[in-house]
């Protein structure tokens, strides 16, 4: 009688372990699968939005048309950074610009560190490098959110055609 408990009570605890095994496994697939959707929920709010490019309104009016001013919005709760910006013509030939988050009276970029850091929001002032003015620019944005660009339009003759 006393082997038979001895052998009815291993059993029993040989599968209550299994089952404790079962349901441990189960529970850390849960977990993970529950870790992965806050993780996708919060990816889903990292966006960076571009305000409307202009020329600014410098001290020197000529000097206006040879930068852009663009706001950049972030719209996550962690901050993000630009690492790179590039301008093209309206041929899609690459145009030499300098770029900053500040600019001086004359619309020449302060500090051009190449990299800005994006808390809530801040301009974006791109310089054509030869001082001619810009009338079109397509501007290509990289920033440490998503893993393709942003890509801007300055077109002021496009509100003018619309209209």
């Amino acid at each position: 009688m006393a082997l038979e408990t001895l052998q009815s009570t291993s059993t029993l605890a040989a599968s209550l372990a299994a089952l404790a095994a079962v349901l441990s496994g189960v529970c850390a697939f849960l977990s993970y699968r529950l870790a992965r959707k806050i993780q996708d929920d919060l990816k889903t709010d990292e966006r960076i939005i571009a305000g409307t490019p202009i020329h600014p309104d410098l001290h020197e009016h000529a000097h206006s048309a040879c930068v852009i001013q663009c706001t950049l919005f972030n719209k996550s709760k962690r901050k993000a950074y630009v690492n790179a910006v590039s301008a093209y013509d309206r041929r899609g030939s690459k145009v030499d610009v300098t770029w900053s988050h500040e600019i001086d009276q004359l619309g020449n970029p302060k500090n051009p560190c190449q990299l800005i850091g994006l808390v809530d929001a801040c301009p974006l002032f791109i310089q054509k490098n030869d001082g001619e003015s810009i009338e079109y620019a397509r501007i290509t944005i990289s920033h440490s959110f998503p893993d393709t660009p942003m890509d801007v339009i300055f077109d002021p003759t496009a509100d003018w055609v619309r209209e």
